[in-house]
């Protein structure tokens, strides 16, 4: 089959252009997470204990999840500044050895984690009720990493040359899979055997290595502009350090935040069963809240990219601005929703009175916050497009190492605020974080792009750039 050629984005108005690219990756980024909401909701039916194991193993794993999120980034940040250059065989150069780099690091950490991971479950807080249940499900999530690594960075590539629809309907129908399977596995509906808390886990694991097998026959005929061939797998000294320096960056950053996530986990933790029951269900809620601003987030990166690439700097500072405005609207109305709703919302995950109790209030100081998270993920989407990922990572670290830990320490221990003051802690970190990217992107000096200049390649003229 003939490869396609690869579609370029600089010729059209950033606005349509930046919502294009953007909602499909909104909802295959909601169906994604879907993943783990199924999990919670049909793990959740099992009792708190169940729930608590699944909260506390989250944050672990997706300190993981989050290396292969970093050196996806590196498949956006190349790929789309070459499609930008009209470079392909450089794009598809690019895309090769992310995977290849991708494929050797799962290997290392799902290794890493079946030998570990019953000691690092233990020292985020899980107790001797919680830790087999944990270990269960933990282990062959672990066990499967190389196979869901293959699914985050083909997916990933895609997105790089412009093509967000394909990874959406592939998340489309393995999430369909993963939600119809859960129950017949975890409970042994029908002839299915009742694996429990094992079975969420391995429905995970299955349907995502699905939807990795799709991506892969894709990425290999060329039907969507790239084409990884084996002469790509072939290790290219020059392209492995870009990606290093691009990947490394925003995979440390990654796994801070996820890091970050395990040692708020920890802090909750000290208020008991109930309470971390009801910050796993208030923290999924959060991560279903900021699929808006990680699919714009991801478009604007898409988008920068590529201008940047066509040597088209102030389109690339233009979408960067206009992708915070959007997503600081939409999230605030959300927000409003969940102020709303937080009681009822938190019923849907949960029929322990006090972890909804916990959990609203959670839901209602910490929505808004959100809110402003999302005005920080763009514009540090923006950095990303442009490979710009130890500046978003400063950010990124800047929030929640550096304001919303040590806050949460304070309010909650030294002035007596008890889980309520976590709650302010989360609140206040996203306002501030977002605040200082917001003046740091204002300056400009972002706007440089990390490929080197192909010969062939001349920038578009006024006419060819289209209007905005």
């Amino acid at each position: 089959m003939k490869a396609q050629s690869l579609p370029r984005l600089t010729d059209r108005p950033i606005v349509p252009t930046l919502l294009y690219l953007s909602w499909p990756i909104i909802v295959g980024q909601f169906l994604q997470l879907s993943y783990n909401l199924a999990d919670t909701f049909w793990v959740g039916k099992m009792g708190p204990v169940y729930l608590a194991a699944i909260s506390i193993s989250f944050p672990l794993i997706f300190v993981v999840f989050s290396v292969a999120a970093g050196f996806s980034i590196s498949g956006v940040a190349l790929v789309s500044q070459y499609t930008g250059a009209n470079q392909k065989e450089k794009a598809n150069l690019a895309a090769g050895q992310v995977v290849l780099i991708a494929l050797g690091l799962s290997v290392v950490f799902s290794s890493l984690g079946l030998i570990f991971g019953q000691y690092l479950l233990r020292l985020v807080g899980a107790g001797d009720d919680v830790l087999p249940h944990a270990w269960a499900y933990f282990r062959i999530i672990t066990g499967g990493i190389p196979l869901i690594f293959l699914y985050f960075i083909f997916t990933a590539v895609l997105e790089g040359v412009g093509d967000t629809i394909t990874p959406m309907k592939i998340k489309v129908a393995s999430v369909l899979f993963n939600i119809i399977l859960d129950p017949f596995i975890i409970f042994g509906w029908g002839f299915f055997p009742a694996w429990g808390i094992q079975g969420a886990a391995i429905a995970t694991v299955v349907t995502r290595f699905a939807g990795a097998l799709v991506a892969t026959y894709i990425l290999v005929t060329g039907r969507k502009g790239l084409q990884i061939g084996l002469k790509h797998l072939i290790p290219d000294l020059e392209m492995i350090k870009k990606i290093f320096r691009i990947g490394v960056p925003s995979a440390v950053g990654m796994s801070a935040l996820s890091t970050a996530m395990t040692v708020m986990t920890g802090i909750v933790a000290v208020y008991g069963t109930f309470t971390v029951a009801a910050w796993g269900v208030g923290t999924r809620i959060f991560s279903l809240f900021v699929m808006i601003a990680i699919g714009l987030s991801r478009g604007t990166a898409i988008l920068v990219g590529q201008h940047l690439g066509a040597d088209q700097p102030d389109h690339a500072g233009r979408t960067a601005f206009v992708a915070s405005i959007i997503v600081f609207v939409l999230m605030v109305s959300v927000a409003g929703v969940i102020w709303l709703f937080a009681s009822e919302i938190m019923g849907l995950f949960s029929e322990e009175t006090l972890v909804v109790e916990i959990g609203t209030g959670l839901l209602r100081i910490g929505s808004f916050g959100y809110a402003f998270l999302g005005v920080l993920m763009v514009l540090g989407g923006a950095l990303q497009g442009a490979g710009k990922t130890m500046e978003r990572t400063f950010f990124d670290i800047l929030e929640v190492w550096v304001i919303q830990i040590p806050l949460a320490l304070l309010l909650s221990r030294v002035l007596g605020m008890g889980k309520e003051g976590i709650w302010w802690a989360v609140f206040i970190a996203k306002v501030t974080g977002s605040v200082l990217i917001a003046i740091w992107v204002s300056r400009g000096t972002w706007k440089t792009k990390v490929i080197e200049e192909s010969p062939a390649h001349h920038p578009l003229t006024r006419e060819q750039m289209g209007s905005d």
